[in-house]
């Protein structure tokens, strides 16, 4: 069967999401009813279910009943239920039965699982249809191509009840007909390899030898770290490419290496991009290895925004927005393309609830107000009810009747030792500032606190790109401590009062994160979705410590 060209299926694509973004287009105008509508479409398979039961549900139930029924939830207490599930008892939560268990720890914690269930798949399915829409209206040019998609494994385990548990990506992507896979550039068999090293030589030698045109992924961080192993490998890449053959490093079985082998076939076109990637100025390499890129989709806020000088600067004249706000748990936001990060709210996917962080008041989609951060609650279709998420969003404005959120922080990114109650935020801002001031990139840092001593205090853990002359390594280090007064006061007021240490910085070597992430990519995990949590409370918690 020839090849379909990407274009077409691209277009394809965007005729079917019309229904869907028209749906959402005209629910935005009156959030208060597509929220209660959706409410009564989970509740109605939720009632006749041992939760259901267990909590007087009904398929009726409003908003405000179903608030008074249902305690928040945590993964703590969703465990045991999700636990009968995979052991194949029915009706547990829904009176569907799942069809796979994502396993997650989130950015740090306890593994977990979550249900998939047929309900929730199409949830989560009509969120990325209304937001490639209106990509695909925007960027045009963007979907003209093959793509980029980094994901995990479909299968790190297999649940009692049959289910394969994995990742979400891994799920996604395996689940879409072989047709649609066709407009991405890496097969799902390429993250199966599970030498890092390896994977990354193979896709780059795939990504090279296609027209990419589009770039999509959760966590900016394994992007950046693709262009920059482009630019070290182009030579080696151009001269293996040219010649057909992969090198005899690959840690590859024998069968892996086979079906690589049959991809990676002669392309003298290919081959002269990577020669003048080679040869080109850092800035350029990735625009001569892919002349038709136009657009990286990724996270662009919150921790992940750090990363995005970098990437704009390797990919000049490349748009970059930001992607969907989604956890396993629930796709929650719907980007619309513009450059204003953050996205309208996901009321037709997943029913809302918002915590006053503060007084812990609940509010609901149609309350929330312009500027004000709120913890996130999430129920949908895959059993899960009220859950709490355990991270803090902002409004930022609304799109027609229904705000716009963007992520903040997780709950538990922030640290108070003597009264300084940093914030995940202030790191963020406090490092960031110093990074580009000094002209210094860094591959990995976090904000740990430094235990054991007379006084507290905090280390800087950071993995520099290049090693650090002790001169550049002290004004770093001055400049983020006085960055973090700057940007918090009573870190300030501590600081000069000599009830907090002078800031630590503690360089790690190159590789250090690297790696990290070759033991997470070992375990089945998304490279993509390794998330940086840049303050933490327990330095053993530190990927390095692990």
């Amino acid at each position: 069967m020839p090849r379909l060209r990407p274009a077409l299926l691209h277009a394809l694509g965007q005729l079917q999401r019309t229904s869907a973004a028209a749906s959402f287009g005209l629910a935005t105008h009156d959030p208060e009813r597509a929220q209660r509508r959706k409410l009564r479409d989970i509740l109605s398979r939720a009632h006749d279910t041992r939760f259901g039961r267990a909590h007087g549900l009904t398929a009726q139930a409003s908003a405000e009943d179903f608030a008074r029924q249902v305690p928040l939830m945590t993964s703590t207490e969703l465990a045991p239920w999700v636990s009968s599930q995979m052991n194949g008892e029915p009706n547990v939560l829904t009176t569907e039965r799942p069809i796979y268990y994502v396993r997650t720890t989130g950015s740090t914690g306890a593994p977990k699982h979550v249900p998939i269930t047929p309900s929730y798949r199409a949830e989560f399915q009509k969120t990325v249809h209304v937001s490639l829409f209106h990509l695909y209206l925007r960027f045009p040019e963007a979907f003209t191509s093959t793509a980029l998609y980094f994901v995990g494994s479909r299968r790190v385990a297999r649940a009692p009840d049959g289910c394969d548990i994995g990742t979400m990506s891994g799920f996604n992507f395996t689940e879409l007909p072989p047709v649609v896979r066709a407009i991405y550039a890496w097969p799902y068999e390429l993250f199966e390899v599970a030498d890092l090293r390896t994977r990354t030589y193979l896709a780059l030698w795939l990504a090279t030898t296609e027209d990419l045109s589009l770039v999509a992924g959760i966590f900016p961080a394994p992007i950046v770290y693709l262009l920059r192993d482009l630019a070290e490998l182009a030579p080696t890449l151009a001269r293996d490419v040219r010649a057909g053959r992969l090198p005899d490093w690959l840690v590859l079985e024998p069968a892996q290496r086979d079906f690589f082998t049959r991809r990676c076939a002669p392309n003298p076109a290919a081959a002269r991009r990577l020669e003048r990637a080679a040869a080109a100025p850092e800035e350029e390499k990735a625009i001569e290895a892919w002349p038709s890129l136009r657009l990286v989709y990724c996270w662009t806020t919150a921790t992940a925004a750090l990363y995005l000088p970098e990437l704009q600067r390797r990919l000049p004249g490349v748009a970059v927005r930001d992607a969907i706000y989604s956890a396993c748990e629930g796709w929650a936001s719907i980007p619309i393309g513009d450059e204003r990060p953050g996205g309208a709210l996901a009321i037709e996917s997943v029913y809302f609830e918002f915590l006053d962080p503060a007084s812990g008041a609940v509010h609901r989609a149609w309350e929330l107000e312009d500027g004000r951060q709120y913890l996130i609650v999430l129920t949908t279709s895959a059993g899960l009810y009220r859950y709490a998420l355990g991270d803090v969003v902002e409004v930022c404005g609304f799109h027609h009747q229904t705000p716009r959120i963007r992520f903040v922080r997780k709950n538990g990114a922030a640290s108070n030792l003597a009264g300084e109650k940093l914030e995940e935020e202030h790191v963020n801002r406090a490092v960031g500032d110093a990074l580009r001031a000094l002209g210094v990139e860094a591959t990995y840092f976090s904000l740990a606190p430094l235990l054991a001593r007379e006084r507290p205090g905090y280390a800087l853990y950071l993995e520099p790109r290049a090693p650090l002359a002790d001169a550049l390594a002290a004004r770093l280090r001055a400049s983020v401590d006085e960055n973090l007064g700057a940007a918090s006061f009573d870190y300030a007021r501590l600081r000069s009062g000599s009830q907090l240490l002078p800031l630590e910085l503690k360089a790690l070597a190159q590789g250090t994160y690297a790696t990290f992430r070759q033991q997470r990519v070992g375990d089945g995990s998304a490279e993509a979705q390794l998330k940086i949590a840049h303050l933490v409370s327990d330095p053993a918690s530190l990927p390095f410590a692990r």
